[in-house]
Order: structure tokens, then C-alpha cells, then sequence
């Protein structure tokens, strides 16, 4: 199901995969424990294409910093996107992390919060930091020193791990990533500071309250499709196509300049090598919000939610939860419903939501919560089987089936032909080679 959730300084024995690494007994214990302990609801559900190739992540005390939470979400697409979205959520935390240094207590200013993490910045990057376009959804307060430092500190944390978790893919992850690919939608919470990276048409959207009292529904990120005025410029200039298919003309779509392949239908994402010339790109989005007391709840979601639900349902949906542990699962449940109505003859596309409420108190130290260790990997449904059946059904799954009919779930249209393929594999592999001589010399 591609759920990973971790806390700072877990035994590295609790993240294996094996009997041991996950210790709740059944889906209600799950969820109250990350409730408990996060103000987290998470859930995943698979589509009906193939193998589950959504992925989720949270990670309580990110970084070694007490408080913090870090929440992802990857929708994988392609062959192998199911590989490709979880080594993703796999690597992408750990980059990040490693480019994070806790202050000593000496070292922090007790008079602000904003100075919690120093980086050493890497300016020989080439990554172009212009192109995290400024977005209405970063919101700064009057006094806006610290937080223009603590957002441009994050903005360049987030575009170098983005960027070295790519070329991870490419060189060294033993994942065929030419034509696969992932989503990520991110979010650091640093006390009232929000942090949020974007890549690709999964969504940021954030609950809060207006003057009135009454709750609306904030987008923080932008869906980056092709046919954005900017994404379609830089698309054109690196001689890349794009436009939408006859059968679905609300679907723009990204194509190689000599064939109608693969139709991607997002202009930025990890992995898809084969457009990596043609305009596609790896460099978030980064937003910054202070947090109020009047802000509710964040939930990140794949398009599978989107693409049935508005922002205002999905915020009324979550808000109107009975139980706030499960509120990703009924926002999911909704949005299959949906699908089934709107799409009747196609296919449902994966679902993955994880919805971090902001303004829930700590957990007393009294107060009682699952017995568990506080670090888990792995598939959910094999500990819930006892490792019998379930999980044997959605890994045999190995063979990835483009949708038939029309259906917006499918973000890949078609696979190039395979002299194409070779052709970039060759020319990949001699700049490598080139690289190495230049190395020597």
C-alpha cells in the first residue's frame, strides 16, 4: 500500500519489513495510534488498474528536531511507478534530513523559533532556484525577517534533495525510471511555520477559518499541468509538444517532439527521463505559510481525490469526520464513490490522503495510546493477513495495464518505441562515460 510512517531515533530493526516491523494488529489501531501521537489520519486505496502505485509518508520529530512533522504523498505512474513513488518516499525524507543540523540549546535564541535548523547551502548547484515560482498562497506576517530567511533556508534544502533524489534515479536505483515516474507533494510543520513542496498535479489544500468563523477551503499548491503559461514556455523552448487528445480535451498532456508518446499529463515530476530534454523538470514549487489559530487542518492528497472532489467538498469532508482518525478514509470512500458515478465503464484510480490536523494539543504524557514501537515500514495489508494471501494478490501484480476507454486516472498514454528508448539509454550512458573522461583528465 506503500505506507511508511517513522519517528526520530527508532532501533533501525523496527524498519524492517519482516514480522516484526509492523506491530498494529488490525486498521483501527493503526489509525488511532498516528492519531494519538501525530494529529495524523492516513489511508491509501487501490485503484483498479494494477498494483496500488500511490505512496504516503509522515515522520514525527523530523530531523532530530523535537515537534517537527514532515508528511508526503507520491503518486507513481508509468511501468514501474509503484517502484519509482516509493523509493522516492523512501530516499526523499533522508535527503532532506541529512541537510538539516540541530543547534545545540547554547547555539538557539530562545526569543524565536524561526532559527531551528542551519544548512550549509551548496551554490555550485545548477539547479535554477528562479524557476520555485512565487505563489499567492505564500503568506508572510508583518514582522516577515525571519520568516523570509527560515522560508529561503527550506526553498533551497527542498530544490537540492529534489534534485539529488532525480539523479539518484537516474544513475543508481536500479529502477528502469524512462517512462516511470512520481508526484511528490511535501510539507514541513516547524512549530506555526508550513513548509510545503510541490511537484507535479498532486495537492496541498489547507482548512481555515474566515472572519465569519466559517471554514474555507485554502489551496497552498499549484496542479502543474502542461499547458500552465509557464510549464508550456519552458516545454516549447526544449522542443517538447503539448495538447490534449480528442477523446479527453481537458487533458493536456506532454509529448516527445517525434512521437505521440508518452503523453504525460504533468509538466514536472521525478523519474520520466525521456522527456527530461523536452521541458520536463524536477524543481518544487515551495510555499511558505504562518500558521494561525484559525487554520484547522492540511490534507495532501493524490489526483485520485482531486479529479472527483472540489477543494470546498474535500475540507467538508474532512471537517464533518466523527472520527478524526479516520478522515482520510472517509474523504477516500467518498471520492471512489465518485468515481463510480462519473466513470461507470473505467477504471478508479489510486487514492492517497494524509491530512495532518494542526490545532489538535499534544498528547499528555498520561495519557494512554496503543502499545507499539514508534517506527513502522512496509505493507499494512501483509501484517493485517498474518503475511497470508492479501499481500500475495497486489504483488503479483507486476505487469502495468494502461487504462482502457477514457479515464483521467491515467497519467501516462503510451510507452515510446523502443529504438527511442535505446537511443536515450545511449546517449545517457556515453555523457556518463564523457563525464568520467573529463573526470580524469
Amino acid at each position: 500500500m506503500g505506507i511508511c510512517c517513522s519517528k526520530a531515533k527508532a532501533p533501525a530493526g523496527d524498519l524492517d519489513d519482516g514480522e516484526q516491523g509492523f506491530p498494529w494488529m488490525h486498521d483501527d489501531l493503526f489509525h488511532r495510534h498516528l492519531w494519538t501521537s501525530a494529529a495524523v489520519s492516513m489511508h491509501t486505496k487501490q485503484g483498479w488498474k494494477g498494483a496500488n502505485q500511490d505512496a504516503m509518508t509522515v515522520s514525527q520529530d523530523f530531523a532530530g528536531h523535537k515537534g517537527h512533522i514532515f508528511c508526503g504523498v507520491f503518486d507513481g505512474h508509468g511501468p514501474l511507478g509503484r517502484e519509482v513513488a516509493r523509493r522516492v518516499r523512501d530516499t526523499l525524507p533522508l535527503k532532506l534530513s541529512s541537510a538539516l543540523k540541530p543547534k545545540t540549546e547554547e547555539e538557539e535564541d530562545p526569543s524565536t523559533h524561526t532559527s531551528k535548523l542551519t544548512t550549509e547551502e551548496d551554490h555550485s548547484s545548477n539547479t535554477d532556484l528562479d524557476s520555485c515560482d512565487k505563489s499567492d498562497s505564500t503568506s508572510f506576517s508583518d514582522d516577515t525577517t525571519d520568516e523570509k530567511l527560515l522560508f529561503s533556508t527550506w526553498k533551497n534544502v527542498f530544490v537540492k534533495a529534489f534534485d539529488q533524489v532525480d539523479e539518484e534515479l537516474r544513475q543508481h536505483s536500479g529502477i528502469d525510471c524512462i517512462c516511470s515516474g512520481t508526484t511528490a507533494v511535501t510539507v514541513v510543520r516547524q512549530g506555526d511555520h508550513l513548509i510545503i513542496a510541490n511537484l507535479g498535479d498532486s495537492r496541498a489544500v489547507l482548512c481555515t477559518r474566515d472572519s465569519k468563523d466559517r471554514m474555507i477551503a485554502v489551496q497552498l499548491t499549484t496542479d502543474l499541468k502542461p499547458d500552465l503559461p509557464s510549464e508550456l514556455a519552458r516545454i516549447l523552448d526544449c522542443k517538447g509538444r503539448v495538447f490534449a487528445m480528442d477523446d479527453e480535451p481537458d487533458v493536456p498532456r506532454m509529448w516527445l517532439p517525434d512521437q505521440d508518446a508518452p503523453g504525460l499529463a504533468m509538466a514536472r515530476a521525478f523519474g520520466d527521463f525521456c522527456l527530461k530534454n523536452h521541458g520536463l523538470i524536477c524543481t518544487p514549487e515551495v510555499y511558505y505559510r504562518k500558521l494561525s489559530e484559525k487554520d484547522e487542518f492540511l490534507v495532501l492528497a493524490t489526483d485520485g481525490i482531486w479529479d472527483m472532489l472540489s477543494n470546498k467538498e474535500v475540507v467538508k469532508i474532512v471537517s464533518s469526520a466523527s472520527d478524526p482518525s479516520k478522515a482520510a478514509r472517509q474523504l477516500i470512500d467518498r471520492a471512489v464513490r465518485s468515481w463510480r458515478r462519473k466513470y461507470p465503464t473505467s477504471m478508479v484510480d489510486d487514492c492517497a490522503v494524509v491530512c495532518l490536523f494542526l490545532n489538535r494539543p499534544a498528547s499528555r504524557p498520561d495519557e494512554k495510546a496503543p502499545q507499539a514501537v514508534s517506527s513502522f515500514t512496509g505493507s499494512f495489508r501483509k501484517v493485517v493477513s498474518g503475511g497470508r494471501g492479501v499481500e500475495a494478490s497486489e504483488e503479483g501484480t507486476t505487469v502495468w495495464r494502461a487504462l482502457e476507454g477514457v479515464a483521467r486516472a491515467n497519467s501516462v498514454m503510451r510507452l515510446p518505441r523502443i529504438g527511442r528508448v535505446l537511443s536515450w539509454r545511449r546517449r545517457s550512458s556515453n555523457s556518463l562515460m564523457d563525464e568520467d573522461d573529463d573526470d580524469r583528465d
